[in-house]
């Protein structure tokens, strides 16, 4: 399930625990947007892992499945969807955090804030 979370927060926790947070982070938006979005790709797990062994390629995939799942899932809303398939395999392999900060805004548009 897609969570509505603080990017800073996120930022935050990552630094803090040396990347560990961004991990979790990673295989849990993974797996949410690819059971919520149903666009396929690659599975959360082999994202996690390329991410941990070889980082840019994990934060590659991820971003190629984020934005394909973020746009069934506009599509699914009624909302209008953007292709920023590009960015998000630039960023995934340049400046991940920037990334994970895109898709995590991305997903704070789409569901509600927990009150």
């Amino acid at each position: 399930m897609l969570k509505n979370r603080n990017i800073a927060l996120v930022i935050v926790l990552g630094i803090v625990t040396c990347s560990i947070y961004l991990f979790y982070w990673l295989y849990v938006t993974a797996d949410a947007l690819e059971q919520q979005g149903q666009a396929g790709g690659q599975s959360a797990m082999i994202i996690l892992i390329l991410s941990i062994v070889i980082c840019p390629v994990g934060f590659l995939l991820f971003g190629m499945s984020a934005n394909d799942n973020l746009n069934n899932i506009k599509a699914q809303k009624g909302i209008e969807q953007a292709d920023n398939k590009v960015l998000y395999i630039v960023l995934g392999i340049l400046i991940p955090i920037v990334l994970v900060c895109l898709v995590q805004n991305e997903i704070n548009k789409l569901v509600p804030a927990e009150a």
